[in-house]
């Protein structure tokens, strides 16, 4: 994965984190905040399969943020309290602000693109407006490919 990080996380904020949302993060996720904080997607794509395209990928959350407060997973979880499940995250976003979502739990554990203003034709048409990208986060991350650039006419 190429991002920008924002920094590192001791495992006091991380498990400060868990205690506020309730449970116990994915590890490879754990571990991503741990090491990273969040920070920018430099030019990566992911295959969203429901949608059949790569979508751009632009943030993935921290805990905290020196330039915005919209870039933490707190603000996101404050915003969408009424929108999500009890064990789930929302992560990240693309350059649309579309985003991505951890669901930590269950049968539908994994990563899935989010479109919840349901800008995609597939979302308005009743099928729903969330669509699955990996198993984990690991598997997400694995997916991400280097995007080709824009070639320009001459």
């Amino acid at each position: 994965m190429n991002i920008t990080p924002w920094g590192e996380n001791d495992k006091v904020t991380v498990s400060a984190f868990e205690q506020k949302v309730g449970f116990a993060l994915p590890e490879d996720y754990r571990q991503f905040l741990l090491n990273n904080n969040g920070g920018r997607v430099n030019d990566q794509t992911f295959f969203v399969k429901g949608l059949g395209q790569a979508v751009l990928m632009h943030v993935l959350y921290g805990l905290t943020n020196t330039q915005s407060r919209g870039l933490t997973l707190g603000y996101w979880l404050a915003e969408h309290a009424d929108d999500i499940g009890e064990k789930e995250l929302v992560i990240g976003h693309d350059p649309g602000g579309h985003q991505l979502l951890l669901v930590t739990d269950g049968e539908d554990k994994g990563i899935y693109y989010w479109d919840h203003n349901y800008f995609f034709p597939q979302s308005s048409d009743g099928g729903g407006n969330t669509y699955y990208v990996a198993g984990s986060f690991t598997e997400f991350c694995d997916s991400l490919m280097d995007s080709a650039p824009a070639v320009l006419p001459e």
